[in-house]
C-alpha cells in the first residue's frame, strides 16, 4: 500500500509532466497554454474528418518541396519552456521527422490548421490566435465546422497578433500565403450534425 507521501512524491511535478501523465490515461489531447492545462477531445468523427480531408488536399502541394503535413504535432512557445500547443494540422520544414523528441521550435511552422470543437468559445479561440502570433507561427487557418466557415490569419508581428485575416465560407477556398501559395478546397467539408459526418452530433 502506497502512502500519501510516497504517491505525492510519485505525481508529477512540472506541468509537462502532469500533461503526460493525463495524455497516457485518457483520450484527450493537452495543451499547455499560458502555464494552465488545455483539455479537449479527440474522439470527434466530424472533426477527424475533417482535417482528413484537409490533409488529403494538402498533401500534394508538398510533393516537390522540404515542408510535409503533419497533425497534432506539438509546437513549443519560444517565452515559455513548458507551455505548447498541438494544432489539427501543421505544415513545417522537415515535418514527420520529429520522432519523439517533444515539441517543435515553431521557427519552421508554415502553417497551422485548427478545426474549432463544437464547444469552444470566442475568448478561448482568440487566446490560441494570439499564442500562435507570438511564437512567431507564419499563417493560423481556423475551420470552423459549427458555422461552416474558415478565418486565415497571417503575418505575425508585435504585440503578438496578426495583421492580415480573411474569412470565408465552406465552399470557397483559401489562398494560403508565401511560401505555400496553393489554394486549399473547402467545399463539401461536414458540419457538425451533418448527416453521415458525425452521427454522434459531436
Amino acid at each position: 500500500m502506497i502512502g500519501g507521501g510516497a504517491l505525492a512524491r510519485l505525481m508529477p511535478r512540472t506541468p509537462r509532466g502532469i500533461a503526460r501523465m493525463i495524455s497516457r490515461a485518457t483520450t484527450l489531447r493537452v495543451e499547455i497554454l499560458g502555464g494552465s492545462l488545455v483539455l479537449s477531445r479527440t474522439d470527434c468523427a466530424t472533426r477527424a474528418e475533417v482535417v482528413r480531408r484537409l490533409t488529403d488536399d494538402i498533401t500534394p502541394h508538398l510533393a516537390m518541396s522540404p515542408l510535409a503535413v503533419e497533425e497534432a504535432v506539438p509546437i513549443a512557445m519560444p517565452q515559455d519552456p513548458d507551455d505548447y500547443a498541438i494544432p489539427d494540422l501543421a505544415v513545417r520544414t522537415g515535418g514527420t521527422d520529429r520522432g519523439h523528441h517533444g515539441p517543435v521550435r515553431p521557427e519552421g511552422v508554415h502553417l497551422v490548421v485548427e478545426v474549432v470543437p463544437r464547444t469552444a468559445v470566442t475568448p478561448e479561440l482568440a487566446r490560441k490566435r494570439d499564442w500562435y502570433a507570438i511564437a512567431g507561427v507564419r499563417a493560423l487557418l481556423f475551420v470552423d465546422p459549427r458555422h461552416g466557415t474558415w478565418a486565415l490569419h497571417g503575418d505575425p508581428g508585435p504585440p503578438g497578433s496578426y495583421r492580415h485575416a480573411v474569412t470565408g465560407k465552406f465552399g470557397v477556398d483559401v489562398r494560403l500565403p508565401e511560401p505555400l501559395d496553393f489554394p486549399v478546397a473547402t467545399g463539401g467539408l461536414p458540419e457538425y450534425g451533418d448527416s453521415g459526418a458525425d452521427p454522434t452530433g459531436r
